[in-house]
Order: C-alpha cells, then structure tokens, then sequence
C-alpha cells in the first residue's frame, strides 16, 4: 500500500504546530511536563515549509480576545529565559500597547510565531526533540496499544510507530456540513446560491471583495451570511466597510439560536441593560457572562448595534436578523424566503476538523463521531468512533474538535458548543491532554518496542519552526 518506507519509533507524535499544539508545546514547558513528555521521544511533523507566517495573520479582523490575554500565553517564570528575546520584538510591544483592547490577528500572528520559534529552538536543543518541517500526514492506524503515523516528505514515506498522538491539522468549512445543517431544520438555498466560506472571505482585503461581489451587486443579488458567533458579525462588517458605496444596501443574517452577548462581570450586563440568566449563562469560575458563547469587543459592537437599530457599525447597511429556532413570529419564514432568494450565501457555522486517513490496524475505517461544535471527546481529547468506542492515546482538541465543556476549562451551562481558542490551548485545555499523554507513556506495554531509529536519516540540519494556521477563537 505504502510502498518503500522508512520507520521511526518514538513515545509521542505532536502532528499539527499550530495554535493548539504549540499551545501544548507552551504548557509543557511550563508545568513541568517536558521531561516525561519527550523522555521516549517527540517527533512534531507540521506541513510548513517556513518559520514566521501562517493563515492567524491572513484575516482581516480583530482578534475577540484583548492583547493581554495573549501576553498570558507567555507570562511565566519557567519561560522568563526562552521569552527574553521578546523584549526586543516590534510586535511584542505593540500587544502590549494594546493590552486592555483587541489587537489585529496580523499583530497576534506576528508575536506567537517569533514565540513558537523560541520555544521550538529551545525544547530541540535540551530535551532531544525533533521537528519535521514540510512533512504531510497522510494515515494514522490505530493498533490498540500503539499508533502507526504514516507522513510523506520529498516524495518518501515515513512510518512512526508511536503510543501517543496529538492530532491538530486545523479546520475546514465543508460546505455540505451547512446544507445538512440547513436540512435539518427544513431549510434550504435556492440550487442557484454560491456558498462561500468566512474563512476565505475574511481572508481578503476590501479590492479582493469587491472584485468577487461585484455580479451580484450588478444583478441585486441578495447577500446571506448564516451563523451567529464572533465570525458572522466580523463577515457583516466586512462586506459593509467593502461594499457599501459598490451599491450593498442590505446583508440578511441567519441564526439558528440567540444572539449572546460577552460581559466581564454580572454587574457590567446589568449597567448595559443585558438581560441574561443568573444560573445557565454566568460562568461559575470566572463570573463573566457568555463566556464561551458571547460575542466580544469588536463583534460585540457590530452585534448589538444590528439588535438595537438594524445597523452594521457606522455604515449605511441594514442587517435583518432572523432566528429560525425558537425565535420571534415570522423569523423562520423570513428566513427561509431569504436563503431560497439569496445569491452568495456566506457560511460561518464554525468549522470540521482537518484529518488524514484514520483506520484500524485490520484495514477497517474509523469515523470519528461528531457533536455540535466538533468531535464527541473526552476531556483530555480523546474522541469516540461511530460505534463509540474511545480511541485512548489520540487526541484532538483543536480547530473544529474543541472540547466539551467541563468544570476545569469553565463555561456558561447554556453553552452546548465545544470550548476552543488560544488561551484554552495554552493553559486548561492541553493540561489534560499532557496528563494523559504522560500517564500513557508511563504505562508499561504488553511487547515493548525497539527505540532504534537507525533507518532515519538526520534531519536535524533541516528544522525550521512551524506556522500558526487558521485563527480560533481566543477564549479566556
């Protein structure tokens, strides 16, 4: 199947160095953790062909945290040494200059690659790491109590026998997962309607959204964006700030719940004039409101401007807002006339995760079982197959995987989502997965492995840091 290969044996296999599994990488040097981490061996394969960019820096929007909460990611005295370097980084201080507001995702990206990139040098040189630079996963098989990593780098294959993977390649939009969505709830789009996905929307600058507007701007199309979270009000002032004076009068929004809104504390939603739930919508650790659902800073202006007048931000663009679940008389009929009229239909419900091939070591396929926001896991990651069977020593917690909510990583009870964003990355969230790696590997196997790795030639000479891909949402 695989032809001529070559193979590797190690403890662990970091596959994604990204936002979540450099998140992991942070936290394990900062609990301490690294040492039993890499005792065995850790390999990071990542498909990155250089150091520094990523798609974090592509979007043109507000991050929905403030810059401080990404200066935390880096606000310990274990990293005080690795960081020290920071000091002297235009974008370091300009988060900082930016502390109590939300950055740019082009700052943010800028700041966590130059920290990747320290933290990254420093675990290769004193705990033996490897990391595999432009090098696609392209299977994973589980074989019970070990994982085979299939990978291609320069048109060869790698086999890496493993006992644990962390399995984080990023999101995708799948524009059949919205179809099946809308089909659930007896909606759907006229055969006619362009689907496009938030996430390359919000990847282009105004000229490069006009230019792809523009037929249906000529021919009064109808515009309809479907989602309701931080993207969805980012994607509406977008296409405003863009389009308004190329003749967009009006962009239709399609909700499936309420619109929630994001407050530090009780008492600030009560001076706004927020009506809320005391029990089911205020976080029990932290005390904000909405902490995991709510829309914040930015998206949080652009969200209560459409609830109050019909407004997007300062522009001349009406909004209408129709929830299709449970909403006002005559929401879900509106909506459906919308979306059966609409030209381009605009998707922002989140996104599925990125996997390679997954199978079972007889051949069989592995479905992975999914739940609103990402996959059915446990809360160190681990997710279930179809047949719910939990694959024990794989584990996904990142961009369209998330985890469920759990009293550790604190939520709102009304929140049904999967929790996810830098900060969780970088702090409750890879804990448990660490944990977990760490109590796997110190488990004895029933036949041990050989730790040979005589077949692999020395890439050592050929590392480079790995990208920060596809933004998420930076909850804290």
């Amino acid at each position: 199947m695989h032809g001529d290969h070559l193979e590797i044996v190690c403890g662990c296999v970091i596959a994604g160095a990204g936002p979540a599994g450099m998140g992991l990488l942070f936290n394990a040097l900062k609990s301490g953790a690294m040492p039993d981490l890499a005792k065995e061996g850790l390999i990071i394969v990542d498909a990155s062909p250089s150091p520094g960019t990523g798609r974090l820096g592509e979007y043109h929007i507000t991050a929905n945290s403030v810059g401080d909460v990404f200066l935390d990611c880096l606000r310990d005295p274990a990293l005080r040494d690795v960081f020290e370097p920071l000091e002297h980084s235009p974008a370091y201080w300009r988060i900082r200059r930016q502390a109590q507001s939300a950055p740019q995702l082009s700052d943010v990206a800028e700041l966590l690659a130059e920290a990747s990139t320290l933290v990254l040098d420093f675990i290769v040189a004193h705990y033996g790491v490897q990391l595999w630079r432009s090098t696609t996963v392209t299977e994973i098989v589980n074989g019970g109590e070990e994982y085979q990593v299939w990978v291609e780098a320069d048109g060869r294959s790698w086999r890496i026998r493993c006992r644990s993977v962390v399995l984080n390649l990023g999101g995708v939009q799948d524009p059949q997962h919205l179809l099946n969505s809308l089909a659930d709830q007896k909606l759907a789009l006229s055969p006619s309607a362009h689907i496009q996905s938030a996430d390359a929307l919000l990847r282009m600058n105004a000229v490069q959204l006009r230019d792809y507007f523009a037929p249906t701007l000529a021919s009064d199309g109808r515009v309809t964006v479907v989602g309701g979270s931080h993207s969805a009000f980012s994607m509406l002032e977008n296409l405003a700030d863009a389009l308004e004076f190329a003749g967009l009068k009006e962009v239709t929004l399609v909700h499936r719940s309420q619109i929630r809104l994001f407050y530090e504390s009780t008492e600030a939603a009560v001076t706004a004039g927020y009506r809320f739930d005391e029990q089911r919508d205020v976080c029990p650790i932290s005390g904000r409101v909405n902490r995991s659902g709510g829309l914040r800073y930015r998206a949080l202006d652009i969200g209560r401007e459409a609830l109050s007048c019909g407004r997007i931000g300062k522009t001349g663009v009406r909004v209408n807002l129709f929830q299709t679940e449970n909403g006002p008389q005559g929401h879900f009929e509106s909506a459906r006339a919308a979306l059966a009229e609409s030209a381009v239909v605009v998707q922002c419900t989140g996104y599925q995760p990125r996997l390679p091939t997954l199978t079972y070591a007889n051949g069989g396929p592995i479905k992975l079982l999914e739940v609103k926001g990402g996959l059915d896991s446990d809360p160190s990651g681990c997710p279930l197959d179809i047949s719910g069977q939990r694959l024990y020593g794989l584990h996904l917690f990142g961009l369209g995987a998330g985890l469920g909510v759990d009293p550790r990583l604190g939520s709102e009870s009304s929140f049904d989502g999967r929790i996810y964003g830098v900060w969780q990355f970088h702090h409750d969230a890879s804990g448990a997965v660490i944990d977990a790696v760490v109590a796997r590997l110190q488990e004895p196997m029933q036949e041990p492995v050989s730790l040979s790795r005589k077949l692999l030639p020395d890439r050592e000479g050929h590392r480079m840091p790995f990208l920060w891909p596809t933004l998420v949402n930076a909850n804290s």
